[in-house]
């Protein structure tokens, strides 16, 4: 039966710990097969704690992982959940350009396809790099047949965000004559001039959970859907431990206990939970209520 109340859509960015972007210039490229490989063991633990409470959500893949584990892909996909794409190689958009760029989700898109016999509709950056300086993205997502993009974060931070960003899902183009395309922005708590990211990642195991709930209960007041993100080595405490910076290691491993309790106390929520593409209807109605929002004049 499905629950009535405020849309909820948890989504997982599957990667592995060593893809994370503070391992980028401390963990090469050409060694990431010589880490032992944990994603199989957290995404089974997370789709067990999805399974208990009866929620689907939208996993994030990354082609690296999917070429390594299909099997693991499959058993997602068999579960409920909707196979969205995260990319291939896990690079920031910065380090890309519009061809390369194109290369690269072309090649995990059609993998996934390939992999599930679906379509994949959704796309999320790694490190919500869909920016103004990547403005070119959102013309090639629109040429390659996705349907939305979950990547513009409407914060102020040094690594990503786009603060002009509206909160709710809106159309988004580059320039005055680009295509559009969905956005689905994670949720944030508004606090006075500030907003404040509340959606998961980082910010979920470092702040009290409260931060997050107060999120939760301000977007549902005001008619938003809450757009929720992890990922699932944020939930294993016994993964190796990279040779990340001090800054890094603490960003990294802090709360990684307590993660998966957590998890299942905000899921554990009354709510309509779905996939994103579950709810692509709603979030185009209330994303056709809104001007365009034009990411190449932000900043």
């Amino acid at each position: 039966m499905t629950e009535s109340g405020p849309l909820r859509c948890l989504t997982i960015d599957v990667e592995e710990y060593f893809h994370i972007e503070a391992a980028h210039g401390r963990v090469g490229r050409d060694s990431w097969d010589t880490w032992p490989s944990r994603v199989e063991r957290n995404v089974d633990l997370l789709l067990d704690l999805l399974d208990r409470h009866g929620r689907r959500g939208t996993f994030f893949l990354l082609g690296h992982v999917a070429e390594r584990r299909p099997a693991m892909v499959g058993r997602i996909a068999d579960a409920g959940h909707e196979i969205a794409c995260h990319g291939s190689g896990h690079d920031r958009l910065h380090r890309l350009d519009a061809d390369s760029f194109r290369a690269d989700v072309t090649a995990c898109k059609h993998r996934l396809e390939d992999l599930t016999g679906r379509p994949v509709q959704g796309y999320r950056a790694p490190t919500f790099s869909v920016v103004p300086q990547t403005a070119w993205a959102i013309d090639v997502l629109a040429d390659t047949g996705f349907t939305y993009d979950a990547s513009i974060f409407p914060v102020r931070h040094p690594a990503y965000g786009v603060p002009e960003a509206p909160l709710e899902p809106f159309l988004v183009r580059r320039g005055p004559d680009g295509p559009t395309l969905l956005e689905v922005p994670p949720l944030v708590w508004r606090v006075g001039p500030l907003s404040l990211a509340v959606a998961g990642g980082g910010w979920f195991r470092l702040l009290p959970l409260i931060f997050m709930r107060r999120g939760l209960v301000q977007a549902a007041r005001h008619g938003r859907p809450a757009i929720l993100y992890f990922h699932p080595w944020e939930f294993d405490p016994g993964m190796p431990r990279l040779p990340l910076s001090r800054v890094g290691r603490f960003r990294t491993y802090h709360g990684l206990a307590r993660s998966a309790g957590r998890l299942e106390r905000i899921v554990a929520r009354p709510a309509r939970w779905l996939p994103v593409a579950d709810a692509l209807d709603e979030l185009r109605r209330a994303a056709a209520s809104r001007p365009v929002f034009d990411l190449a004049a932000a900043g």
